[in-house]
């Protein structure tokens, strides 16, 4: 019996052996022949023999030949065993009979065998027969796996050099497939059949640049549908020819909009202030940071606003911390509801709050803000004796002209409200260099 080597190279279909049970019959001799001279043969004298040899090195076995006569004695057995066991899914099975118009065909046929030889054997035939067996077992294996692959929540699927799609385990309800019961996503791009055409462009742009350069990628894309929005998680590598070539994507989607709407939620968690529901101290600072990092480049304009709550232990002292927060609650409101959203709000203290406006063309519009916001503070609890006691406090300085950066912007605006507070409270003060020339509305 030869012996087979243990390799990592899978090899191609003609140099991998074929497994003879039961084949030394004179009748076949012609067909051994045949086949000696494109394949390595092993022969085996047992169905028991060949299932052993087949478990340990079936990724180096193009297909096992049995003898029908003898496989009938047992029953077709090997035939059972080897179709029951999924590990032999891509090898065809052949029955071999050294009669003409045997009386077993059929019932090899109906057990399992993928195909059946007779005398004469021809040479030419016998071998297509055997690749168109390979080929149409491979078929299977495929098929089984995708088959298999569907039962995951995950969708697989590969595509073709173009960006095409070849297969899919799932369809996600996304895609547009016209209600057709029998639509396909073969030979489809993502344009063609996703809602979210932006998204779809996207990720035929990324298709492209993984061919281009046979490096994987993984990213997020929030698609977004007629029933809300989605965020899944992609994960694409790139698949070879036998030259290298990079010749197609296989690729993976996992839904997580649960784990990422929590992501998501602590994310904002940790850049707000439990309390009102605006940014706290570091989030603030640093989104104002940012933002003016990208007015200079733009050539923006904006105006800092920092809030004091006045007489705030006053409040905590006689009406109690309870009430204290409501106050702090109301007035984060105030400056919520106050301002568009491309301004930035925060809290960054116990009593103190901040404004970044973006892109006001004069100062007349940030002096009116928080005119209004001071305003609205004296009207709350109009009712309780709580009401009498809050106000705020408001210093203001402009970018660039009173701050290039935040720093600066932080000590002008810091200055003008240092002054509002040694003057009395309840008003607003925008920044001057010296605090002789500082204007009000």
């Amino acid at each position: 019996m030869n012996n087979l080597k243990d390799t990592k190279v899978i090899q191609p279909i003609e140099l991998r052996k074929l497994v003879l049970v039961n084949l030394m019959d004179p009748s076949v001799r012609d067909l051994r022949q045949h086949l000696s001279e494109s394949h390595p043969l092993m022969d085996v004298d047992s169905d028991q023999e060949a299932i052993k040899i087949v478990d340990k090195h079936h990724d180096h076995i193009s297909a096992v030949l049995f003898n029908v006569e003898a496989a009938q004695k047992n029953h077709f057995q090997l035939l059972q065993k080897m179709n029951d066991d999924k590990r032999f899914v891509g090898i065809p099975i052949i029955a071999v009979s050294g009669t003409t118009n045997s009386k077993y065909c059929q019932d090899c046929l109906q057990a399992g065998a993928n195909e059946y030889f007779e005398p004469p054997f021809k040479k030419e035939l016998i071998e297509l027969r055997i690749k168109n067996a390979v080929r149409s077992k491979d078929s299977a294996t495929f098929s089984e796996v995708e088959r298999i692959l569907r039962e995951l929540p995950s969708n697989i699927y590969l595509k073709d050099a173009k960006g095409k799609y070849v297969f899919a385990t799932h369809y996600w309800h996304h895609l547009h497939t016209e209600n057709d019961p029998n639509w396909t996503i073969r030979g489809k791009t993502d344009i063609e059949i996703r809602e979210d055409k932006e998204n779809a462009k996207k990720a035929m742009e990324s298709d492209m640049e993984l061919i281009r350069t046979g490096k994987g990628t993984n990213y997020i894309i929030e698609e977004k549908g007629e029933n809300g929005s989605e965020y899944l998680e992609l994960i694409k590598r790139p698949t070879f020819d036998e030259n290298g070539k990079v010749n197609g994507i296989v690729a993976i989607i996992n839904n997580i909009t649960e784990m990422q709407k929590l992501r998501l939620e602590l994310e904002k968690r940790s850049k707000t202030d439990q309390l009102t529901g605006l940014f706290n101290k570091q989030a603030t600072e640093e989104l104002i940071a940012q933002t003016l990092e990208k007015s200079k480049v733009h050539k923006g304009t904006g105006a800092l606003l920092m809030i004091d709550v006045d007489n705030f232990k006053y409040i905590n002292d006689n009406f109690g911390h309870i009430a204290g927060d409501r106050v702090l609650m109301a007035i984060g409101n105030i400056i919520h509801d106050s301002f568009k959203g491309m301004d930035i709000t925060g809290r960054i203290g116990g009593d103190e709050f901040m404004v970044f406006l973006n892109e006001i063309k004069h100062a007349d519009t940030a002096l009116h803000l928080a005119a209004n916001i001071s305003d609205k503070a004296r009207h709350l609890f109009p009712n309780e004796p709580l009401g009498k006691h809050v106000t705020l406090s408001i210093g203001i300085a402009l970018f660039p002209e009173h701050g290039k950066d935040f720093e600066e912007l932080y000590r002008a605006a810091d200055k003008a409200l240092y002054y509002v507070k040694e003057h009395g409270r309840d008003f607003y003060r925008l920044y001057a260099p010296e605090l002789k020339t500082l204007v009000t509305e």
